[in-house]
């Protein structure tokens, strides 16, 4: 509006100097470029007269002729006339349009967007070079001390209680080696309780295995000689097993500091014995809550225990367990507290697995999840005597073995004293695919009871009781070089034999020899056999009459005792000697209590037998003494 004004004022400024150019004389009107919108008259304009005009007359006349646009008066009026004026006004105000186009020149506004030049603030990217400072890198050498990542393996360092994990394996069996690799391989410790009496028999852990074992980091504890219920044997007895183990086992280069109770059997007398002995611990079993049972126990144990000989444990793992099973044992533990939780494991398997064995697979998820679970909560993995603590203690060893003695060296022959429903010092021995059944009947041949097995399905192997595979309190001892007369009374619908076991110098048990067979008998018949002398290395002896096939064997009063030594003819013997006659019966050492009628003389029934003494026809089909003799120990139930 401002601009337009002072066009306007400029416009008439123009005007008034035209008029004082014109009042000057010094310009002449021009026609205008722009025809006329009014048509000229009709006639054509008379041509310019040169000369001056005449003098206005003073007074103009009251009607003047009209004039010639072309020709301008030639003193122009001191107003200018009307009609010139609104061309000298309407040229200055076109330009004045233009004029408005210099509001564009406002858009020089636009050069606020020159304030996108503080963009060029990005010039303080520059600064990136601060990134130089990681050119500092020397300090990465700092990074070395990631050594301090190690700290997180310290349990304080994560959340949640402390809460211990141990992995127990026991009995010592072949495919404990799988659990080994696995857990070794997610660096996971372990403990295995070990029967010192079985390594390296069939089925078992060898002593280069456990050596390796240990070498990982792994702990190696007892688990008592021969895996007896030390419930059921005497209190020598009870120290030979638990002592000597923990003495065998140090002697093979281990630190033994925890036990293993076989069965969960324990009393306050046996776990003092454990104590005595030099453990620092004693797990027992089925003590701690889970869905398996002890629904009124606390979820875990407490570290310390309260009575370190005898720790708290879960149940046994068996088929029915899963792996929520485990982890949700963990999870309880770790929501009600922490403490410690004892996991206890028998074997591993892959393809076929048994009713206590852990499938591979299983046992490597558990140890993965573990140990991811180890890396983001205070929940670790320590063998049993890393938990208890304390240092190894001084061995002692357990009772002396008791020496051969003369007369009958069997304990409790007629099997009248009981144990625990069974007759004391006697062990039921089931072997192979059978089901052999066990149980007492009365009267017996010289008392109440008797020992009946029975086999309906048989496959393999035998079904009998024999002495306990001890350290001495009912294994009688033998000494090397000596022979024994074995002698037992039977009734049975099919044949039978002795089935001979020695014990090693270690404690170890090994199936050693049988002897031929018996005939079968409806009455009570004596079988007696002379063993061979007994070869270096060995101290006891365990035997007992078997049978191998479907049928049934009663068995009572039974005798060991020493023989004359066996000595080799010096005579030369015949070019073609007879055939040796088969064993036969002889008196019994120990005469039975009361008078008996001692049945005809009756050989026993030998493969060269004639066919009219053979086996009757249901035990045809029976094998042969040498494939019926065990190759091992009948093993007891794992616990």
């Amino acid at each position: 509006m401002t601009r337009r004004r002072l066009f306007g004022l400029g416009g008439l400024a123009a005007v008034l100097a035209l008029l004082i150019s014109f009042a000057a004389g010094n310009h002449t009107v021009r026609n205008p470029t722009t025809q006329p919108t009014t048509p000229p008259a009709t006639q054509a304009p008379a041509d310019p007269d040169p000369s001056p005009p005449p003098a206005p007359d003073p007074a103009p006349p009251a009607d003047p002729a009209p004039q010639d646009p072309a020709d301008p008066p030639a003193d122009p009026p001191a107003d200018p006339p009307s009609t010139p004026a609104d061309p000298v006004g309407t040229t200055p105000t076109t330009p004045a349009g233009p004029a408005d186009p210099v509001d564009p020149v406002d858009p020089v506004d636009p050069t606020d967007p020159t304030d996108p030049t503080e963009p060029t603030d990005p010039t303080d990217p520059t600064d990136p070079t601060d990134p130089t400072d990681p050119t500092d890198p020397t300090d990465p050498t700092d990074p070395t001390d990631p050594t301090d990542p190690t700290d997180p393996t310290d349990p304080p360092a994560k959340t949640g209680p402390l809460t211990y994990v141990s992995l127990t394996f026991d009995d010592g069996n072949a495919g404990q080696a799988i659990a080994a690799n696995i857990l070794g391989a997610h660096g996971l410790p372990a403990t295995f309780y070990v029967n010192s009496g079985t390594v390296g028999t069939p089925g078992k852990l060898t002593l280069g295995q456990l050596q390796a074992f240990a070498a990982a980091g792994n702990e190696i504890g007892g688990h008592s000689v021969t895996h007896v219920d030390l419930t059921s044997v005497p209190h020598d007895e009870v120290l030979r097993q638990v002592c000597d183990d923990r003495v065998q086992l140090s002697n093979w280069g281990f630190t033994v500091r925890s036990f293993a109770y076989p069965f969960a059997a324990l009393t306050d007398d046996v776990a003092q014995a454990v104590v005595d002995c030099g453990y620092n611990s004693g797990r027992n079993l089925g003590d701690i809550r889970s869905r398996f049972g002890c629904f009124d126990c606390d979820w875990a144990e407490s570290v310390p225990p309260a009575r370190p000989a005898i720790t708290l444990a879960l149940d046994q793992f068996d088929e029915t367990w899963t792996l929520d099973d485990l982890t949700g044992i963990v999870l309880a533990g770790e929501s009600h507290g922490g403490g410690w939780l004892q996991f206890t494991f028998h074997d591993v398997c892959t393809t076929s697995c048994g009713e206590l064995d852990i499938s591979a697979s299983m046992l490597e998820a558990f140890a993965s999840w573990l140990d991811e679970r180890g890396d983001t909560r205070n929940t670790v993995v320590r063998t049993v005597g890393d938990v208890v603590g304390g240092a190894a203690k001084p061995l002692v060893n357990g009772p002396v073995v008791p020496p051969p003695t003369d007369g009958n060296a069997v304990i409790n022959p007629d099997l009248e004293t009981m144990q625990n429903g069974f007759p004391a010092c006697w062990y039921r021995a089931p072997w192979g695919a059978n089901d052999a059944e066990f149980s007492l009947v009365s009267p017996g041949r010289s008392g109440d009871v008797a020992s009946q097995v029975t086999i309906t399905n048989y496959v393999s192997g035998e079904g009998k009781i024999i002495q306990a595979l001890d350290l001495g309190a009912c294994a009688p001892s033998v000494t090397t070089g000596q022979s024994y007369q074995l002698s037992g009374w039977y009734r049975s619908t099919v044949v039978t034999q002795f089935a001979v076991y020695l014990r090693t110098t270690t404690g170890a048990w090994e199936y050693w020899t049988s002897s031929p067979w018996f005939a079968p008998a409806s009455e009570w018949t004596q079988a007696v056999w002379q063993t061979d002398a007994i070869p270096p290395g060995y101290t006891g002896i365990s035997f007992g009459l078997n049978i191998f096939a479907p049928g049934t064997l009663v068995t009572d009063d039974y005798a060991m005792v020493q023989a004359p030594p066996v000595v080799e003819s010096v005579v030369e013997p015949l070019a073609a000697p007879p055939a040796e006659p088969p064993a036969t019966e002889l008196a019994p050492a120990d005469p039975p209590a009361e008078e008996t009628v001692d049945p005809p003389a009756q050989e026993p029934t030998t493969a060269e037998t004639p066919a009219e003494t053979a086996p009757p026809a249901e035990a045809a089909e029976s094998p042969t003494a040498e494939d019926a003799a065990p190759q091992e120990a009948a093993p007891p139930a794992a616990s």
